[in-house]
């Protein structure tokens, strides 16, 4: 299985590669891997719930045994 790997600076949101004569009429499988750590804005950020439903939910229970006896 013929390999290509390429390290590239990217400027933009799309990337062009030029692969091996090879490749041609065959399928591939492209994995696009940052090489240094992911920047810090990259974290996700808290969800939060509409303010209209915000703190109207209860538990009801226990939240490991189910609220339903087992012979029901």
């Amino acid at each position: 299985m013929p390999v290509q790997r390429q390290v590239i600076d990217v400027t933009s949101r799309q990337i062009v590669i030029d692969l091996p004569e090879s490749f041609v009429n065959h399928r591939v499988e492209l994995i696009a891997l940052t090489l240094d750590g992911a920047p810090v804005d990259a974290v996700p950020k808290r969800r939060k719930p509409h303010p209209e439903i915000a703190g109207k939910g209860r538990t009801l229970g226990d939240l490991i045994e189910p609220l339903v006896a087992e012979n029901d």
